[in-house]
């Protein structure tokens, strides 16, 4: 069974399988998230709502917790996981690789539980979705095609 790369940034992720260590990577998926390049006020509805408060006087703005940028990133990074999640569980592959920039990287721990930790090899807080595949091994030290 291969490992998986999962290479990947807020609006685009490809993941690579590697079959053998000496393998060439063969690419197994190529997802967009045109969200991430749309202008976040765009992402919005309208302005957030008011609420009163029930025996005082005047109103306080609902501000939101998470920008409508967040919540797109973090939808996104939940998207990946679970792909990765359904091959691990369907045994389609022993185990799986990460590279994103830091915040998105951690958007994709995030959603992470013990199993797909376990099966996690290595990540690294790099963005090589505009990367060829020669330095997609060496960053993660795969040994490398002769």
């Amino acid at each position: 069974m291969p490992n998986w790369i999962v290479v990947a940034d807020a609006s685009k992720a490809i993941i690579y399988a590697q079959d053998k260590p000496r393998a060439d990577l063969e690419e197994v998926m190529d997802l967009v998230h045109p969200e991430a390049r749309t202008p976040e006020q765009s992402l919005a509805s309208d302005a957030p709502g008011m609420q009163t408060n029930a025996g005082g006087s005047g109103a306080h703005g609902m501000t939101e917790k998470v920008t409508p940028r967040e919540h797109e990133d973090r939808r996104f990074a939940k998207d990946i996981v679970a792909r990765v999640r359904h091959a691990l569980d369907t045994n389609e592959i022993t185990g799986f690789y990460m590279a994103a920039p830091p915040h998105f990287l951690g958007l994709l721990r995030d959603n992470l539980d013990s199993h797909l930790r376990k099966a996690l090899r290595s990540d690294t807080a790099k963005n090589l979705t505009g990367a060829d595949r020669k330095e997609i091994i060496a960053t993660f030290a795969f040994p490398t095609i002769q």
